[in-house]
Parts: C-alpha cells; structure tokens; sequence
C-alpha cells in the first residue's frame, strides 16, 4: 500500500503578512485561499542551475521554497533507500493586492493576479517586476466554495455570498505561453524574448526606450549571472582596462554593443548642421546662435547616453574606441569631454585612456583650469593606466598634486614625487622669487610659494600616514614605519643628488643655483616657510612609534648631560643602514642649526645672495622655539651660544606678552628649561643678567636657588652664595602672587634650619651657616612686611636665641613698622593661634624692654590699640608708659595709668575733658556738613541712619562717624573707670556712685557748653541725637552699679530745674532697663521652681516604677526561702536588671549613704523613719492607710508645699541613679 511521508511543514503567514496592503484590511472576512506551484525555475544566487521551487501565494504574501538534495558522492548507493529533499524558504515578498492565481512561466518569470484584476510578471532572479497587465476587460472562469457546510449556511445568513473565490484553475502555462481560460473563449499570451523587442522598438525609431530595456536585459542576464573576471589575489576588476578588450564576450553584449554604435551613427548622421564646425574647445564653448545651439544640445545628449549605457555595460574599450573616434571626427569632442567629467568626479568612471586623457587635459586647460585633471584624477583608479603617459603629461602640465596621487597610489613611490617637486622649487627659486614680498595672509604670489607650500603640506600628510591629498590611511598600515625613515634621509642629504628618474627626464644634471646649497632640499623648504617647515619635521621626532639611530660619538658626557664639545662631525648614514631606522635626531637638529645659524666654518656658509635665512629674524626666532621643545625633551643638546640665544629669545616672548596668561606661559617654559638643562650648558651668570634684564623673577629665582645651594671652601664663596640667598628672597618678594610670595619662609626655612639643627650652639657655627643667617636677618624687614606672622615663626625656628638681634634688625627708615608687626604677631597671641609652640616660646623669650619697645610703637603708630593694650596685660613701666601716653596725647591710655597708680580722680577728670574735645570736634564735623544735607535727610534722626541708607558713603559722612566712634570709645573708658571704681562697701559705693554722677553730671550739661541753642536746627537735632544715644548708653552701664533711689534722687534733685522734655529719655531708659532686670530675675526664680518641682515629680515616678525579677544570677526566686538564705548576707546591695528577669548585683553598688547613715544628723534621722514606720504598721486602720496610700506624696514634697526643706536633701551623699527606701506605705483593696 502506499505510505505518506511528511517532508515539511509549511506554516500560515500571520495576518499581517497576508493584509500587508493596508486597502484590504477592512475585508479580512474574505477568506484568501493559497496558491501553489511547483516548477524548476533559477533563483538569485543560484547561478545558471535550476532548481525546484514551489511558489505559494497567500494573500499579498508570495514565497518560494527551494527543495535541497543531499550530495551522494562518495557514499555507497544503499538498495530500496529513499534520499529525500530538504526544504526551506528561499525568498519571499509581498504583493499590492491579495493574490488569486499563481503560475511559473520560463525558467525565472513567476505570474500571478491579484484581486484587482492585475496580471504580474516577476523575474525570480532579480526579484523585479517585468509586466504589468490589466485583464479587468476580460471575463475570468473563477471557482466560489468554502471550507465547512456550517461556516457557509453563516456565511450566506449574514452576507448572502460565498466565503471565497479563486482563479487557480483558469491560468495555466504550456510551452512559454500564458492560457487564460475566459467564460466564452481561451486567451494566449506570449512573452516575447529582449532581442525581439528591442528590434520591434528600433524599427519604430523608439531608439531611446530600445536601449534603456537593452541595459535591463543586460543587468538582468548577463550581469546577473556572470562571475566577475579579478586578478589571482581578488583585490579588483581588471575588466575595464583596455588590456581585456580582446575578452571572449558573450553573443548577448556583441549585440547590445552593436546596438549602440547604429544608434550612434545613426544620430550623428541625423544631427543638425552648425554654423561653424567647432574645432577647438574654445569655440565649443562659446556661445553661438541658431542651429549651433542646437546642435549642441543635441551632441550632448548623445554623449550621455553613450557614456552611461559604456559605464554600466562596463565597455570602457567601446567609450573609449569608436564613441571617442566618432565624436573626434565630427569635432564635438570637447562636448564629449564636458560630459564625461562629471562621471569621473561622481565615481562612476574610474579608468580614462591615454590618448583621451591627453585630449581631456588638454580641454581642461583651456576651460576650467588644470585643476579640474588633479581633481578627476584623484577619483580614478590609478593602478591599471599607463604609468608612463599619464606622468610625462602630468609633469608637462605641472600637475604636481595628480602626481603625487599617481606616484604614491600606483608605484607606492612616495620619495620620486617630492623630489619632482623640488627640483621646481629650485626653479623658481633661481628665478629669483625667494626674496619678493610675501602677502600678511600668505596667499602665495608666486610658483616658489605655491609649490613650496604643496611640498610642505605633501610631507605632513606623509607623516601622518595619510595619502595625499584625500588623507585617507596608507596601506598596510606599517607603512608609515618605512615611509618616516625614508623621507627624513632624503631630507638629511648635504649634497644635491638627483635620482634617476629627474635625470632621466633632463633635470638634475647638474648642480647650480639654490642646489649647491648644503643640505639643499631641507634649505630651500626652509626658505619657503620656516616655522611651517619645522612643525612638519616635528611630526617625524615626536612620532610615538619612530624608531630613530643611536646618537653618534661627536658628544661625550659631562655631568650626566651629553653637550658639544667639538665641532658638528656628523655621520652621514650610510647605504647599508637599517631603512626602518630614522637618522639620529641630533643629526637632524644638528642639519638645522646649520642652515638656520651657521658658524664661522667656510663649509657651512651658504652661498652669497642665495640664501638669508641667518638674517631673518622670523626663521631664526622659529628655529629657537623648535630647539627649545627637544632641549626640554632632553633628546638632543646644544652649545651654550645656542641655548643663550634660545633664553634670550624666551625673553623676549615674555617681554612682548601682554595678556597675564602668555606671560605667564613664557615664564613657565623658562623655568622648565633651566631646570631640564644642567648648570654648565649655559653660563649662569650672563643668562641670570638676561633674565632679571627681562623681568623674569621666578626664572631668576631657579639661577640664584641653584647658587646659594651650592657648597664651595672660600670666603668668596660665601659671600657669593649669601648674595644669591638674598636675591632668592628678592625675586619671591617682587613676584605678583601673593600665595607664591609666601613661599620664601618655606626656602629660608629649607636653607638655614639644617645649618640650626647641626649646631646645637653658636660656638659650632660654621662660616656657611652664620653669612646665611645673616644675610637672613638682612631680610627681615622685609619679610615681616609680607607676613609678620610666618616671619615670627620662621625666627622661632632658627633665631630663638638671637631674638634681641632680630628685633633690631627690624629698625629701618619706615618709622618701626616692621619692628611693630613682628612684636605685635607675638604679644598680641596672633602667632599663638597659628603655631601653638612657637607663640608661648617667643613671649616668653620677650624681656620687659621688647615690651616697652612694643609698647612706645604702638603709641607712636597705632595710639587707638594702647589702651586695651595696657587694660589686659601687666608688662609694662607704668611711669615710663604715662609719661610716653601724655607725649603722644593717648588720653584713654594716660587716664588707665593715672586710675592704676591710684589717682582715679585725676584719670576721670582727664578722660571727661578728652570727652568734651570730642564732642567739639563732632560738632565742628556736623557743622561742616550744611544744613542742605540734614534738610534732604530730615527723616532720620540718628547718623547710623543715614550710613545704613546711604549706597555712596562720601568723605565727610566717613569722617563723621568716626567722630562718632571717637567719642563713644572715649565715653566707655570712663564708664569702665567708674565701673573698676565702684564697692560693696558703703564708703566705697558713695564714691563710685559720685564718680558715675560727674559722668552724667558731664553728659546732661554738654547743651550748655556745646551752645546747640545757637546751632542751626539740623546740627543740633544731630548733636542731640547723639547726646541721647551717649546717655542711654550710661544710664544702661550704671543701672547695675547704682542704687536705682540714689539715681532717681541724682536727676530730680541736681537736675529739677531742668525741663522733663530734657530728661524723658534718660528717665524712660533708666526705669525701662530696671523694670527689665526685675523682669529677668522673677522669671529666673519662676524657672526654678518649674525646674525643682519637674524633678520631684520624675523622683516619684522613679519610686513608683518597678520592675519583675525572676532570678538572681540565675537562681528562680519561686522557691520559698532559696533567695533569702542564699543572698541574705547582700543586703543593701544595688541590683542590675538583665534579659528575662534575671538580675545581678553591681560591684561596688552597696549605698555609701548606709555607712555614713548611724553616726550624727542621718544616724538620728534614719531611726526615727524607722520608728514611724513601725507605728504605722501597728497602730494604723486600714482606712487611714488607704488615705495615706491615696495621697502618694511624699515627706519631701509635704514639706515643698508647706514652703520648707527637707532635712535629709541636706545631708549625706546624694546618688544618681539609686532609689532610696519608699517613704508611703500603704496597699490597694
């Protein structure tokens, strides 16, 4: 019987596959059956075998399943064994409408039609579409059924239609026709081969469309299908270069091309005649009138019609052969050329044949310019033309660029081009062009410009490892690792030597001119451009991956830094060097230094009137600034003259800077030189001269760090490292930062405290040590100008024992400043906060004379700080002090002595007439102002008003509130007089208080003798205001020093003649600030009682909290007796509660008021609670202990509410923490 085999499941397409179309979504309960056919059909990918393919159509989606037979060979047949296919999808894609009908036609054409009556042919191989018929005219046999009897009978119930509908059966295929079975009749349809149809079209003279379907056959077959002729490594398609015009082709592109050339002919001979044959490209361009435009227009479009159908048929040799010929001949070749530039720039065209090429160069010339050949050439494949050709007319024309490319791209040549390109350099530089003026946006004005810079730029692009001039990476990418060492030994040659391919074309046969010059091809790029120039070279030194010849022996060692020590000796790198080895970098500089600033060696002077690169100070400033960077690298060295002049240009750069940053950067680079260069490559001394001469303090402060750190035997040598330690300090004091400036303590501190540490004494100082310390002291001025504070400390640590020595060293012509700021640093604590050793140390080293020195500064500089001064410490001459505060007028400070050595009425009388001074000067000050001020400003009664509103404070307000100040600083030392002054006794109390009394006896009078009747109103609403504040300021000072009834006794009696308006104020003051102070006490008092009743209440609670013990150190209490008899003996032992119950018992936790509790006052008090507690157990009801139990208050706080103290709180030692015996007893019913 026969068997079924299941081969392969074909899933359903989802249903978005089926209604990809988005018109047919709506009509998704239009069931789409399948449709399927079997055929051998070819596939792309699949060459020229055809294989089986089963089509299937589901709705708009299509797919194709190949069948793949497995490979026997090499395997034994096996009788009655089936090999069967395996399946999978080849390809598949949707359709613009549903599809009802499925059918192979031909090997590669797959026919279908959609629901909206569309016949499609698709060409299985391209996957395009072919034909397109509409049969919407035609009466189709179609088939209506559907899948169930059930979904039918629903189907017709709620539409009245069939489920679905197929044409499956009435399209049919049989020997290459299409049968189409209609209602009344059978349709054929025929599919016609290319050949044929293009014939149909060029006998109806419908060239264009016969050659347009005549390229769609040919990417539709013969590209399709054909396997791409390569060279062995399959690097690239040689088919377009002429060598393979003689290929076999096949019969397909003979007639296609035919096809062309009759198309050709036949266009050119039906073309318009011109007016004037245009022979020469300029009159090709021109325009003229008439039928010359026409026939232009014409040329035109037949040129790009045969260049295009050329390009995609990859018939170069036909574009290039009979089109190329045919287009000469009829002389509309420069036509031709205009149309097939833009092919070669769109990279369409890559390939152009000699003797076109020289006709395209030649148009250029005469059109667009020769730069437009550089540029076509650079989108050409320059690996399949006629190197030779291409190159003597790229060199005839100068077309140095395309060259290049040409050289560098097709020979891998990169040194011949630069030499080609050179040797025109010379020309033009022989021509005399190197001395015209150069333009200040250098535009080049000349070939010797032009071409120099096109040198230049051809070798960084070489040193990047870049083609030129597309910058795309050169290939393989070690190439740059040959290329670098090859173009600097070009460069490095000293004599010009031509190579064979410049003889060869009658260049270099002999030297003359600019190529006598010593290392000539390096020199006259240098004359070109210098600084350009060397940026290049430095592409070559600074490459991270070069690998460069070690250095030769014309330089030994000296002091771990290789410097010339003879003339420039050299080597040439001979022939037999390793080629991936650059040439020595110091040879190289060595090369440089040699052009650009050559000795008095004959040998390297350049010729006279070739070349003056010495003499330019452009070349010879770029020169400088390139050695700077290698000598910083320490990979290269120089002779001194070099490196001075490389300093000196430094210099100069910091010199002409005027932005803060590139001086500062020009600083830096100094300072980063000479400390990468050792001592003796430059003469210390005359480089330290240029640097100071430039103003270069930081660099002068490296030269003179490094003098006064040497270490030479000699007196002399001792005074010079003094100097150098003095001009260290110098160069840190000039320089602009003042964070740097600080630095010098840490120098000093470096340089002088080894020498401390060494010599414990001064009998072991050595001569080194004593010349810094004192060129040191020298300094100190100056030092503690900058910072009295680190000055201080710095003397802490190397002149603690010479302190006297410092001190007088700080006498200088500024009138003891500094000496003031070095002592105050110290005695005013300051140096104290800062170092906490040092400050204690130096006070204490002060004797009574530093003091007095100190003290007689101040009142000479600063006479407002003598007062406090004297009021807080006690080292002081109090006689020698008064007598230096009366000299200086420091009444403050002179009053302070006089109260001190006793003559407090004296001190008062003198400060209340400095008072009354004051307030004439205020006066004088407010005077000064005008009234127009105070009439603008008449809102504000008091001066800090107008300092608080005011955004511009003017002088005379400044000078006002000083005054201000002045008097108020003068009334609070009287105050604080009075206030040192006033007892507890009564005698004593009588005298403060009458002190306090003339102070305000002063104050209340002061609008009498400061006549403010007489004032104009705004000065004297002024003065009163201050007058007011003055007396609120006493009245609040003698409040706490003054019995308020002697106080109001004072101010109504002395003062009753006075009106109350006068003394409102100082009355509502005074009884404000006394009604404040009462205010503060009885809340003070209020808070302790708040306080003292919280904490018996807390006291309470603690006695009323318990807690449940279960076992003691682990022992149950359930059982009767155990606790007791175990722990009876810990009596009065402290408890300490654990987890669950368990308690413990706290070392050293027995209440120490037990043992103090038997003897005196607590003794007797414990046994009568004792006492009481027994009566109370006997004697009381129950009711009375309810009661008693009820109240829970407690003995001490009976006796708080009765307004007494417990006697117990007043004896013994009080725990914290502890709870004492329960003073209520009592249980709950």
């Amino acid at each position: 019987e026969p068997g079924i085999s299941v081969l392969h499941r074909w899933s359903r397409p989802s249903e978005e596959r089926i209604f990809s179309n988005p018109d047919f979504v709506d009509n998704k309960d239009n069931r789409y059956l399948p449709c399927l056919s079997w055929g051998w059909a070819l596939v792309l990918g699949g060459g020229n075998v055809a294989t089986p393919i089963l089509a299937r159509a589901w709705g708009c989606c299509i797919q194709l399943l190949q069948a793949s037979f497995p490979t026997l060979e090499g395997v034994a047949p096996e009788p009655e064994t089936i090999h069967w296919p395996a399946f999978g999808i080849h390809d598949e894609f949707d359709s613009s409408a549903p599809v009802v009908s499925l059918e192979w036609l031909g090997e590669r054409s797959l026919v279908y039609l959609t629901v909206t009556n569309e016949l499609i042919v698709a060409d299985t191989v391209m996957m395009t579409l072919l034909e397109r018929l509409d049969l919407s005219g035609l009466k189709l046999v179609y088939a209506e059924f559907s899948l169930s009897r059930a979904a039918d009978n629903e189907r017709r119930k709620d539409n009245g239609g069939p489920l679905c509908t197929t044409f499956q059966n009435s399209v049919r295929t049989s020997d290459n026709r299409l049968l189409i079975l209609c209602q009344e009749e059978v349709k054929s349809v025929s599919i016609l081969g290319a050949k044929r149809r293009i014939a149909a079209l060029e006998q109806d003279g419908e060239w264009l469309e016969a050659l347009a379907l005549a390229l769609d056959h040919y990417e539709n077959t013969i590209k399709s299908q054909e396997d791409r002729r390569r060279d062995p490594e399959g690097k690239r398609d040689l088919s377009k270069h002429p060598e393979f015009a003689n290929i076999r082709r096949s019969e397909d592109e003979e007639w296609i091309a035919k096809l062309l050339i009759r198309y050709l002919n036949l266009a050119v001979e039906n073309a318009p005649e011109p007016s004037s044959r245009p022979s020469t490209p300029e009159r090709s361009s021109s325009k003229a009138t008439g039928r010359l435009d026409l026939a232009q227009s014409h040329f035109q479009m037949l040129a790009g019609v045969c260049i295009e159908f050329c390009v995609v048929t990859r018939r170069l040799d036909l574009l290039f052969g009979p089109v190329f010929r045919r287009f000469h001949s009829v002389g509309f070749l420069p036509v031709f050329l205009d149309v097939l530039e833009p092919y070669v720039l769109n990279d369409k065209l890559d390939y152009i044949a000699p003797e076109a090429m020289a006709y395209f160069v030649e148009h250029c010339k005469a059109t667009n310019g020769i730069a437009t050949v550089e540029r076509c050439l650079l989108h050409m494949d320059v690996t399949i033309m006629d190197f030779d050709t291409i190159l003597s007319l790229l060199r005839k024309n100068e077309m140095y660029s395309a060259l290049c490319y040409v050289f560098s791209h097709g020979l891998d040549d990169f040194i011949t081009p630069l030499e080609i390109l050179l040797e025109r350099i010379f020309d033009g530089a022989d021509e005399g062009k190197v001395l015209a003026k150069r333009r200040p946006d250098g535009v080049p004005q000349s070939q010797f410009e032009r071409y120099g810079y096109k040198a230049i730029l051809y070798l960084q692009h070489c040193f990047n490892g870049q083609g030129f001039p597309e910058k795309t990476p050169l290939k393989p990418d070690d190439k740059l690792k040959s290329l670098r060492p090859q173009i600097l030994r070009f460069l490095n040659q000293e004599q010009y030597s031509p190579s064979r391919t410049v003889k060869k074309h009658g260049q270099g046969l002999k030297a003359f001119g600019h190529r006598t010059l010593r290392y000539p091809y390096t020199h006259i790029l240098l004359m070109v451009d210098t600084r350009a120039t060397l940026d290049t070279i430095s592409l070559a030194l600074d490459a991270p991956d070069a690998d460069f010849a070690e250095p030769d022996s014309a330089f030994e060692s000296i002091g771990g830094w290789e410097v010339e020590v003879g003339e420039d000796a050299r080597t040439e790198q001979s022939e037999t060097s390793d080629p991936v080895r650059s040439p020595d970098r110091q040879n190289i500089i060595s090369m440089l230094s040699s052009i650009i600033l050559p000795d008095d060696d004959t040998t390297s002077k350049p010729m006279e009137g070739l070349s003056n690169l010495n003499q330019s100070p452009r070349a010879v400033e770029a020169f400088l600034d390139f050695m700077a960077k290698y000598l910083l690298s320490g990979v290269v060295r120089a002779n001194k003259s070099v490196t001075y002049m490389i300093l000196e240009r430094m210099a100069t750069r910091y010199s002409r800077a005027n932005e803060p940053e590139a001086r500062q950067a020009a600083q830096e680079e100094t300072i980063e030189l000479l400390t990468a260069l050792p001592r003796n490559a430059y003469d210390p001394d005359q480089v330290l001269k240029l640097v100071e001469a430039a103003g270069i303090h930081r660099a002068a402060l490296t030269l003179h760090q490094q003098g006064a750190s040497s270490w030479h035997e000699g007196v002399d040598h001792m005074d010079r490292r003094s100097h150098h330690f003095r001009s260290v300090i110098d160069c840190y004091l000039e320089d602009a930062d003042p964070l740097f400036r600080k630095e010098v303590f840490a120098y000093a501190k470096k340089e002088c405290a080894s020498d401390v540490n060494e010599n414990d004494s001064k009998s072991n100082e050595t001569p080194h040590s004593t010349s810094l310390r004192k060129a040191l002291c020298s300094k100190m001025p100056d030092l503690v100008n900058l910072d009295p504070i680190l000055s201080a400390q710095l003397v802490a640590e190397i002149f603690i024992e010479d302190i006297d020595e410092v001190v007088n060293s700080l006498v200088a012509d500024d009138g003891g400043a500094a000496q003031f700021q070095f002592l105050n640093a110290i005695i005013s604590g300051d140096l104290a906060k800062v170092d906490a050793v040092a400050g204690p140390v130096l006070n204490a080293n002060l004797t009574m004379d530093h003091h007095q020195v100190y003290l007689s500064l101040m009142a000479k500089l600063h006479p407002d700080m003598v007062y406090e001064y004297l009021s807080t410490h006690d080292n002081y001459r109090a006689e020698e002090s008064l007598k230096l505060c009366q000299q200086y007028e420091i009444a403050d400070a002179s009053a302070y002595l006089l109260e001190r050595m006793g003559n407090v009425s004296s001190a008062l009388q003198l400060i209340l007439q400095t008072l009354e001074g004051r307030m004439m000067g205020l006066k004088r000050t407010i005077r000064g102002m005008g009234a127009e001020f105070y009439r603008s400003n008449a809102s504000r009664q008091f001066l800090s008003d107008w300092n608080k509103e005011e955004s511009k404070v003017t002088e005379q307000q400044q000078k006002q509130e000083r005054e201000v100040d002045r008097v108020k600083r003068i009334l609070v030392v009287a105050l604080d007089i009075c206030e040192r002054n006033s007892g507890t006794s009564t005698s004593c109390s009588e005298h403060g208080s009458q002190l306090w009394f003339n102070v305000l006896d002063r104050l209340i009078n002061a609008k009498g003798f400061l006549r403010l009747s007489k004032e104009q109103p705004a000065h004297a609403k002024v003065m009163a205001g201050v007058l007011s504040q003055l007396l609120q300021l006493t009245m609040q000072r003698m409040v706490s020093s003054v019995p308020l009834p002697d106080l109001v006794r004072k101010v109504t009696t002395d003062h009753s003649g006075s009106r109350l308006g006068e003394l409102r104020e100082m009355v509502e003051s005074l009884l404000s600030t006394y009604g404040f102070e009462v205010d503060v006490f009885r809340g003070s008092v209020k808070v302790m009682h708040d306080d003292v009743h919280a904490m018996e209440r807390e006291h309470r609670r603690l006695k009323l909290k318990g807690s449940v013990v279960t076992s003691i150190t682990q022992v149950p209490l359930r059982e009767k007796g155990a606790a007791a008899g175990r722990y009876g003996s810990q009596k009065g032992r402290v408890l300490l509660l654990g987890e669950r119950g368990d308690a413990s018992f706290a070392d050293g936790g027995k209440m120490k008021a037990n043992a103090v509790a038997t003897v005196g006052l607590g003794g007797a008090l414990n046994r009568l609670r004792s006492r009481r507690a027994v009566r109370n157990e006997n004697t009381i009801s129950d009711k009375t202990t309810w009661d008693r139990a009820g109240d829970m208050m407690t003995v001490s706080e009976r006796l708080y509410n009765a307004g007494e103290s417990s006697e117990a709180a007043e004896y013994g030692e009080r725990l914290v923490g502890v709870l004492g015996d329960a003073e209520n007893f009592g249980y709950f019913r």
